[in-house]
């Protein structure tokens, strides 16, 4: 028995030794969920966690991997190379880098694991279809598209887009009969001999370098002129349009957009085992192994309502990737200049192509309704001049384990990080992450005569509520007051330098800075309303392009008609400038603003300005301020940020949306504290926690000292559940699950996420440590490790 309990002992010993344990732990506290599972409950809790709310796992099967790295891995030799017209233009920094200038294709060889990389799509006439239409192959194997209208009939119906082939007319070898059968894997690609018409298109190389190479463009059938700029750096690949170099000498047709590389790493139907990047909300992806037979379109930055223009996806960084194989290789775009006027495209293979392939429209004016009286009569036009803004897009390249969306991520992290964008700047204390609290101090509801205040907390009552957490072990709050103006709270900003308890909002900002903490007043200078005291709707309510105000209606839930100002920039900067002596008097950190950073838009006055000059206006807003808190800004404010409001916790869940991954996390994380949408209204119970501890999303909850009811008839009723006694109990529970387990990883960056089975997350840190989070209602086991069912462990390596 002595000898049997030895060898356990030993045994044991390795084992830990072995895995490197110093500590494994899990929180004492419990989100406790008040649904009863149903007896087929494991069998839809499977098919959740396959669905794409979570990410999934890479698995791919041994039959699918052999036939890629066998069939639909791409390989040329140089002497292939040279036959199809391309010609070696770099070799450094770890790649070979081919150029063939007629149809402006590129193709990459990372040197490191051999891969090449095209912006033609490969394997065309494979997996026994038929391909031979030539208009369509034309548009496909050119690397540079250009969308044009005719003066005649501007429209969006009217917008042409067309390849240099399909401009140039070029025919095949093979009578544009693309087959399974073809004896040479060349041909397809192979023209006619003086099939390309140089009379309609002629492209040069000129100022050939180790690093960098000119491409002289003439669509002499357009009369328009440009020049492309493809340069090495440090192994990524930049494309650079000089807007100056834009030249239209016709009188017939107008350029709208430019498109370069729109098929490069095109996946063909389900050949490569990977999936599609794209920063919409939190992240998602949409994997290459099945028919989607949809699209995606969608303008970086939101919608611009300058132009009337829609996007629902929320794209705040200029990022898209490609991955072909998780784990083998992968690239990723990186706008450096131009994100505001750019969109992303994406086509998934279905009926209309055998292709998933992603890219990016620049966009070098756009269409607008001119308005020509008050009754909206007008038509459709374009600007008369370019935006000046120059496009610059960098490729970079990733293999082995840094080929997925966590590489992508980190790679794109530390970009920002090196040209100082992004630093540390977590709000720590005491080791403890922080909480977000937003208090609604007043509401203005309507009187017989004018409005009535509405009090909802007082400054006393905030103090109060700030002690007693602390005395619950929440010693890191992050307060924002709302509702502290004469003016009210929603709707009536940007507000007027006044306050109720001033003296109060003084002493609780002393109180709260002196515990290291910060404390911000909350204010808006984007975007206002009919119902502000300082708004000038002749002076400061921005006009579009179409020259009519930029104004929006919207009905509350009791039915009151509010109409929504879009201000000027230039006017909002005024403003904001002005209100800083207020600022200080208060005594508080800084502000907290809702749209400043996530709304950008062109407008008119006295011409027209796009959203570069808006961006600028907006940065130096937010130079103004030590401290700064902004709604779900977009990257070019992050330099200013203290901290990042309402993080999305998902995506715009398309159908086609195979995936949900924690894209911007990975890339914040380590840098700027970020924290969920008000945790009043979650709707997805303890699953949203896990999600939080998985995403390193700290918590935020708005509050009142007074029932909700109290303000129901106020703006502020859409927040229809604040009292403070009825979350208290929820908030010190919930905080102190979350802070268990990150707690440990503040201030260190994420190294890796990997999703070990179905419902099962790694999440490796910096510092070494590892949170494991298990969504699924069962125990897991990783080793000697157990993960409890809907919950965590924190291991240290």
């Amino acid at each position: 028995m002595v000898k049997i309990t030895k060898y356990f002992i030993v045994f044991m010993l390795f084992s830990m030794f072995t895995l490197g344990i110093v500590y494994a732990a899990t929180s004492k506290y419990e989100i406790i969920s008040d649904l009863e599972p149903v007896e087929n409950f494991p069998y839809i809790n499977q098919l959740l966690l396959e669905s794409s709310r979570y990410t999934q796992t890479d698995t791919v099967s041994p039959e699918k991997l052999l036939d890629y790295q066998t069939n639909y891995t791409l390989s040329y030799t140089p002497a292939e190379l040279s036959q199809l017209g391309y010609e070696l233009m770099f070799d450094k920094d770890g790649l070979e880098v081919y150029f063939e200038v007629d149809s402006f294709s590129l193709m990459v060889k990372n040197k490191e694991t051999g891969y090449f990389w095209s912006s033609r799509p490969e394997f065309q006439g494979t997996s026994g279809q038929r391909e031979d239409n030539t208009l369509n192959r034309n548009q496909m194997n050119s690397g540079l598209w250009v969308e044009y209208v005719r003066l005649t009939s501007i429209s969006p119906a009217t917008i042409q887009t067309q390849s240099l082939y399909t401009i140039a007319e070029v025919a095949y070898q093979n009578n544009g009969a693309v087959t399974e059968d073809e004896p040479d894997r060349l041909r397809p690609y192979m023209l006619e001999a003086g099939s390309y018409k140089y009379n309609r298109v002629k492209l040069d190389v000129s100022s050939r370098t180790s690093s960098s190479f000119t491409v002289d463009v003439n669509i002499k059938h357009l009369s328009i002129n440009f020049t492309v700029d493809i340069s090495m750096n440090n192994g990524a690949i930049e494309v650079h349009i000089p807007m100056e170099s834009l030249k239209e000498t016709g009188e017939v047709f107008r350029l709208l957009g430019i498109q370069v590389f729109p098929y490069f790493g095109a996946a063909r139907e389900d050949k490569i085992p990977g999936y599609i990047v794209i920063p919409d909300g939190v992240g998602a992806l949409v994997r290459t192994n099945a028919r989607h037979n949809t699209y995606f379109q969608a303008r970086f930055y939101n919608s611009d309502i300058g132009y009337s223009t829609q996007t629902i996806p929320n794209l705040s960084i200029p990022i898209y990737g490609i991955v072909h194989e998780p784990g083998g290789n992968a690239f990723y775009a990186n706008i450096l200049e131009g994100s505001e006027n750019a969109q992303l495209l994406s086509t998934f293979w279905g009926s209309g192509t055998r292709y998933h392939r992603i890219g990016i429209r620049y966009n070098v004016r756009q269409i607008y309704r001119n308005i020509i009286n008050k009754a909206g009569d007008g038509s459709d036009t374009i600007a008369t001049d370019f935006t000046t803004q120059d496009y610059r897009i960098q490729f970079n390249f990733l293999s082995n384990q840094e080929a997925s969306y966590v590489g992508i991520a980190k790679n794109y992290r530390d970009h920002l990080i090196e040209i100082g964008v992004l630093s540390s700047n977590e709000k720590t204390h005491d080791g403890n992450i922080p909480i977000q609290l937003g208090y609604i101090m007043s509401d203005q509801e309507p009187s017989f005569i004018g409005t009535t205040r509405v009090t909802m907390t007082t400054a006393n009552q905030i103090k109060n509520a700030y002690n007693q957490f602390k005395e619950d072990g929440i010693t890191n709050q992050q307060i924002t007051l709302m509702g502290y103006s004469r003016d009210g709270y929603l709707r009536t900003n940007p507000y007027r330098a006044n306050s109720w308890d001033k003296k109060d909002i003084q002493s609780l900002a002393k109180e709260v800075i002196a515990d290291d903490n910060q404390i911000y007043l909350a204010n808006d200078y984007v975007v206002s309303s009919n119902q502000s005291s300082r708004v000038s709707y002749n002076r400061d309510v921005a006009r579009a392009l179409n020259r009519l105000k930029m104004v929006r209606s919207t009905r509350n839930l009791n039915g009151q008609l509010t109409e929504i100002y879009f201000l000027y920039p230039a006017e909002s900067y005024k403003m904001a400038k002005n209100d800083l002596g207020f600022i200080e008097d208060m005594g508080v950190s800084g502000l907290s603003m809702s749209n400043l950073g996530r709304t950008l838009f062109s407008y008119y006055d006295s011409g027209n300005f796009s959203r570069t000059t808006s961006i600028s206006y907006y940065q130096d807003i937010a130079e103004l301020y030590d401290n700064l808190l902004l709604s779900m800004p977009n990257v070019y404010m992050y330099p200013y940020l203290d901290g990042y409001l309402d993080m999305q916790i998902t995506n715009s869940q398309y159908d086609y949306y195979t995936d949900l991954v924690p894209l911007l996390p990975i890339i914040l994380k380590g840098s700027i504290s970020y924290y969920t949408p008000y945790l009043n209204f979650n709707a997805l119970a303890e699953d949203r926690f896990l999600t939080m501890v998985d995403f390193a999303i700290n918590p935020s909850y708005i509050l009142t000292h007074e029932r909700t009811y109290e303000m129901r008839y106020t703006p502020s009723s859409v927040f229809y559940t604040t009292t403070l006694a009825n979350y208290e109990n929820e908030i010190v529970e919930a905080y102190h699950f979350v802070n268990d387990a990150l707690k440990h990883v503040t201030n260190a960056y994420v190294v890796n996420r990997e999703v070990l089975q179905t419902g099962l997350v790694a999440i490796t840190y910096s510092n070494g440590v590892i949170i494991y989070v298990n969504y699924n209602y069962t125990t897991k086991f990783i080793g000697f490790q157990t993960v409890p069912a809907r919950s965590y462990r924190v291991v240290n390596i």
